[in-house]
């Protein structure tokens, strides 16, 4: 998926009867489009596991067993440059499609293989599974709460990890073969990705053969470095050396007392007095909400952070602020009509022309609401959807689209994934409530690119 994001053209070949068996993990479902191709029509809804990990992709089947299948992977393999595979080791050998098979049909093919347990070694033949890797490869023993049950990590970690050190195998075997002119096999496992994901957890062992425990959130060698409750929630503070600590024990928890206190005045003190200082803290943020302490740490170079569920991860501003409201990549291609990089005229007069033309949409878009003409409604939302699209404001298309389909009395309904008819007043409040959204987005994408070719507005000059 990666690769698929940096530009590769991805085709991801599947089992023949119901395809990857991920795509009916569900629910949750996203919804089918209004505008899906009919012979798509018997296909279930496609689970939001699959999609998460499926993205940029190109889907087909093929049966490996058959000549006609395996013609059709050859064509495939002798004009490719990377092929993934994820078959127990050995399997696709015996199958005429092993490493050395697929290079002689293409000496140049970059060929990785993600497996279990790797290529070699009693366990070669094993499946291999996030979840048991976890526990085998020493994650779950050093996760979870001192004396507590070993716990699984939220997320596959080990699976994506052994993803990103896949992909970084295969962006480096891509620039050996432009000196070589040669393909490469590429072995990478969950089992060894995880032990190397030990970090200094491993070096502690082999270096001074010290085992390892859980911990919960808590750092073995620094205190206080872990979550802490507070009223209405949790938040995460790391004083890491006796400046934060005594910025935190004095501005934040107002207990100067604790800086000269023996017991806790340096970090091993801290440590070796690790429970009484824990209760100090937890005692004083029981006292207050969570924003309360939030706002009484920032500024101090205590390092803290909220503990997010994941809507608030998503409203998080930082979020908000990293997606931007332009499409990129069809922004770069508008910047590549400057002929000077230092000279942005020619694509801030076209950005400027695409904004003037959207204004002017939207007033007979308003017009025509006003007088309830959902043909010239429907219209407008069809041409207003092609112009954002051409200059990249993504987060419209939905809600243009919704306006188009409204114009013509048609209403997606999400939660029942279905297409229904409306009435004409349905149609025209729904239509009201989608240009709301409209011009909000179009708004935001003329302040960032206003921001980008630094032009501020008339407010704010």
């Amino acid at each position: 998926m990666l690769l698929a994001d940096l530009g590769a053209d991805v085709i991801k070949v599947e089992e023949v009867s119901r395809g990857d068996d991920t795509r009916s993990w569900l629910p949750p479902v996203a919804p089918t489009i209004p505008t899906a191709p009919k012979e798509a029509s018997h296909l279930p809804p496609e689970s939001a596991y699959f999609l998460a990990v499926n993205r940029n992709k190109r889907s087909i089947t093929v049966n490996f067993k058959t000549p006609e299948g395996l013609e059709i992977l050859h064509r495939l393999i002798k004009n490719s440059d990377v092929l993934v595979e994820n078959f127990i080791s050995g399997k696709l050998a015996s199958m005429g499609l092993g490493y050395e098979d697929c290079k002689k049909l293409n000496p140049k093919l970059i060929y990785a293989s993600i497996t279990g347990y790797g290529q070699t070694g009693p366990f070669k033949s094993a499946a291999g599974y996030d979840v048991v890797i976890e526990g085998e490869a020493g994650l779950m023993h050093i996760t979870g709460e001192p004396g507590g049950s070993p716990c699984k990590v939220g997320v596959a970690a080990t699976d994506i990890a052994t993803g990103l050190y896949a992909h970084g195998a295969i962006m480096a075997a891509l620039i050996s073969r432009q000196q070589t002119g040669r393909g490469v096999w590429i072995d990478c496992n969950l089992f060894e990705t995880q032990i190397a994901g030990l970090a200094n957890i491993a070096s502690n062992y082999l270096i001074a053969g010290q085992e390892a425990s859980r911990h919960g959130t808590a750092h073995p060698s620094i205190v206080p470095y872990q979550v802490f409750p507070c009223k209405d929630g949790f938040v995460m503070i790391g004083a890491g050396n006796n400046k934060q600590f005594k910025s935190f024990a004095e501005k934040v928890l107002e207990k100067p007392e604790l800086v000269n206190d023996p017991k806790f005045s340096t970090n091993d003190a801290r440590v070796a007095n690790r429970t009484e200082l824990v209760d100090i803290i937890n005692e004083a943020l029981m006292e207050h909400d969570r924003e309360y302490w939030l706002e009484r740490l920032t500024g101090l170079g205590v390092p803290f952070g909220p503990i997010n569920n994941i809507q608030q991860t998503f409203e998080h501003p930082q979020v908000e602020v990293a997606e931007e409201p332009i499409d990129m990549e069809i922004f770069q291609q508008i910047l590549e009509l400057d002929e000077d990089d230092d000279d942005r005229d020619f694509s801030k007069g076209m950005v400027e022309a695409y904004f003037t033309q959207a204004e002017e949409t939207f007033e007979k878009l308003d017009k025509a609401l006003k007088q309830s003409d959902l043909a010239t409604l429907s219209d407008l939302g069809h041409f207003l959807k092609g112009s954002s699209a051409a200059l990249g404001v993504f987060r419209v298309q939905a809600e243009c689209e919704k306006i188009q389909n409204l114009g013509k009395l048609a209403h997606h309904d999400e939660k029942k994934n279905e297409v229904k008819d409306v009435t004409e007043e349905v149609a025209l409040e729904k239509i009201r409530e989608s240009l709301v959204t409209v011009k909000g987005e179009y708004a935001a994408a003329e302040k960032w690119l206003r921001t980008y070719y630094n032009d501020p507005t008339d407010e704010d000059s």
